[in-house]
């Protein structure tokens, strides 16, 4: 198979990971950055599924929405250079599965552990948004809090974003600003915890 360099004469994309509880602003904090930096943003395949089976998604499920997800990013990546917003990671998806199953596949688990050129984690600063997709704002927090426990015992550096979709976007451009060019792009890089 070819190496998506070998296709399009360019590196494959860095890849930009976008976490948090349900109602954080990921989605639209993906399409804004992705607007900014004029490439594309990679949806959550987890919840497409889930609008269209309408059901508690299996393990099996799960699995294969951790797998898909990953395709879609590497299809994503391999056709551009530059950077490719991602709107969840498999991170999300082992939580769903631990969450509504007690257990997850390892395969599962080890699709949880992908790295991602930098990491950016939405604080949950603002009311709670019912969409008809969503359980509640407790469970909103506990994702919130489980996320960032995760990535603490993985040893991944995050940059903590808040307030007004501006303010975030400006937040995480500034970080991509400070990248430096050596980060580029096979070597996945994160970007230290923001202060508070």
């Amino acid at each position: 198979m070819q190496k998506p360099e070998a296709v399009t004469g360019l590196p494959p994309a860095r890849r930009l990971a976008l976490l948090g509880g349900e109602s954080s602003g990921k989605t639209t904090l993906a399409q804004a950055l992705a607007e900014q930096l004029h490439t594309a943003w990679v949806p959550e395949y987890g919840r497409e599924l889930w609008e269209r089976l309408r059901h508690t998604l299996s393990v099996e499920e799960l699995l294969h929405v951790g797998r898909h997800q990953v395709e879609l990013e590497d299809a994503a990546a391999a056709e551009r250079s530059g950077w490719v917003v991602c709107d969840t990671t498999p991170l999300t998806t082992l939580q769903y599965c631990l969450h509504d199953h007690g257990f997850a596949p390892e395969e599962l688990q080890a699709l949880a552990r992908r790295t991602y050129h930098l990491t950016v984690v939405c604080e949950p600063d603002f009311d709670f948004v019912q969409d008809g997709c969503r359980r509640d704002d407790s469970f909103r927090q506990a994702q919130h809090a489980w996320t960032l426990a995760q990535l603490q015992a993985q040893g991944v550096p995050h940059l903590l974003v808040r307030g007004t979709v501006p303010q975030r976007v400006a937040a995480v451009l500034a970080c991509l600003q400070a990248l430096p060019e050596a980060a580029l792009p096979t070597t996945p890089f994160r970007t230290e915890k923001a202060p508070s």
